[in-house]
């Protein structure tokens, strides 16, 4: 294997995390407002497009866990990036719903491959005492590309939505370029054909199996915080395009704060109590949007929406690593992320059809609210096994 400095080693999953969960997937949020003013879609079909992104990501997820034992991780990776590159590109011209569809569906399947396989691959170059903290770097990489987008996108879309689309398609090849070299280090097929995977006891399977129901039911709650709200804020309190975009950045900075500490909160209070707190943050966060009008204690709730989803991601990508340990990491973390694209695309085409058999914003923030609260209890009973399982001394801590 090709070592490389822990240092390059997070950086490059800064920026592969950075193209997978934020370029492939929210940077498309900010877009939405100037894509309906300009014709190019309606309200719902801005949600349906998100929906296909979602169903893109699936299939790339399924990929990401059966096809590395026949191409490796090494050329599935590679593909990724170019596609990814690709996958924007094509949204940049409006040749008709279905091109921005396939667009879309592109892009959601090169960045599943990305967000599964970064952080086993990152954390096979750095040292074992600094797992939980790098992870927190590395998720951190789309916190900070959701804040650079959406501060800079507005001056793009000034020129046009395609000025806007090529913006972020060079965005995602600069840091595909930067993340480049450490791809060499991945597994290839033949090295996947000899890895075993060991078996699970009872509680461990349990426990999974809450995490991932959890994890599930959050990636619903949160879709009118990341697919609707610049929109919502546009139309319903009268927020311009920029400004609204300006506003959806504190989703990206709450992200990178998220991110950051979420490691540290781990080592300091355990990943079980963390990620309980963490999910009550989420909850309240949607609360929140329910019981006001007022713009300034929205974009507080997208802050908090934004700590609450990149929390999220590392500290359940943390916690399977505890539970199943460091041989079986990358496998259930792929299911795991499998669990969470499921839900983006059950939240994405579910509210976008509400939205067209004319339920409103405010609807959906009730739907994400009841799915929140169902993942604060399974929480819950997660943070009350936490004796039962234990942490496991092969964790990665990925």
């Amino acid at each position: 294997m090709n070592k490389h400095h822990p240092v390059y080693a997070t950086l490059a999953g800064f920026c592969l995390i950075g193209i997978g969960l934020c370029l492939c997937r929210y940077a498309y949020t900010p877009l939405i407002p100037s894509m309906v003013d300009g014709d190019w879609v309606t309200k719902p079909g801005a949600g349906y497009l998100g929906g296909f992104n979602c169903m893109g990501y699936l299939l790339g997820c399924v990929s990401a866990l059966f096809l590395p034992r026949h191409v490796g991780i090494r050329f599935l990776l590679r593909i990724s990036l170019v596609l990814a590159v690709v996958g924007q590109a094509m949204c940049a011209w409006d040749f008709g719903f279905a091109w921005l569809a396939l667009g879309r569906f592109v892009t959601g399947f090169a960045g599943a491959s990305i967000v599964i396989h970064t952080p086993a691959l990152v954390l096979q170059h750095v040292p074992e005492r600094w797992t939980k903290i790098v992870s927190g770097l590395v998720f951190a990489g789309a916190g900070s590309t959701i804040v650079l987008v959406c501060l800079m996108l507005p001056t793009f879309l000034r020129v046009s939505v395609t000025a806007g689309w090529l913006f972020e398609a060079g965005l995602t090849l600069v840091a595909g370029v930067i993340a480049w070299p450490i791809i060499r280090s991945a597994s290839t097929a033949q090295d996947q054909r000899k890895s075993t995977i060991p078996n699970l006891n009872h509680d461990s399977k349990v426990a999974l199996l809450l995490l991932g129901t959890a994890y599930f039911l959050a990636s619903i709650s949160i879709t009118p915080h990341t697919l609707f709200l610049t929109n919502y804020l546009h139309e319903q309190f009268g927020a311009s395009i920029e400004m609204s975009s300006q506003l959806f950045s504190l989703v990206g900075v709450g992200s990178l704060v998220g991110a950051l500490t979420s490691g540290l909160f781990a080592k300091l209070f355990g990943t079980p109590l963390t990620l309980l707190v963490n999910y009550l943050v989420g909850s309240i966060s949607v609360f929140m949007v329910l019981i006001t009008t007022s713009v300034n204690v929205i974009t507080v709730s997208a802050f908090m929406i934004g700590f609450f989803l990149m929390c999220c991601v590392p500290l359940t990508s943390i916690r399977s690593g505890e539970i199943s340990g460091s041989v079986r990491h990358a496998r259930d973390w792929g299911v795991l992320t499998l669990l969470f694209g499921s839900g983006l695309a059950v939240g994405s085409y579910g509210m976008s059809g509400l939205l067209s058999l004319g339920l409103s914003y405010y609807q959906l923030f009730v739907i994400a609210q009841v799915t929140s609260a169902t993942a604060l209890l399974l929480a819950l009973v997660l943070y009350w096994m936490r004796r039962k399982v234990g942490v496991l001394a092969t964790s990665t801590g990925s």
